[in-house]
């Protein structure tokens, strides 16, 4: 039997196929994200000059001493 031969028919597959991404369905937004969303457009409101990372930190500490208020 030739080398060809038992390849006959088959066909190959590329090795750089695209993977197909399927559509997934969006959860309700977790607590601390809706929290986040409102604080940091509220602060970037107040403040558009502050840098990100620093209203991110300011906000952070804002949910957590709620959240330390809340558990008491």
């Amino acid at each position: 039997m030739a080398k060809n031969e038992s390849n006959i028919g088959k066909t190959k597959k590329p090795k750089n196929a695209p993977v197909k991404k399927h559509a997934t369905k969006k959860g309700k937004s977790s607590t601390y994200n809706s929290y986040m969303t409102a604080k940091l457009a509220e602060l970037k409101a107040k403040n558009p000059s502050q840098d990100q990372r620093e209203r991110m930190k300011e906000v952070l500490a804002l949910y957590k001493a709620e959240q330390k208020e809340k558990s008491k």
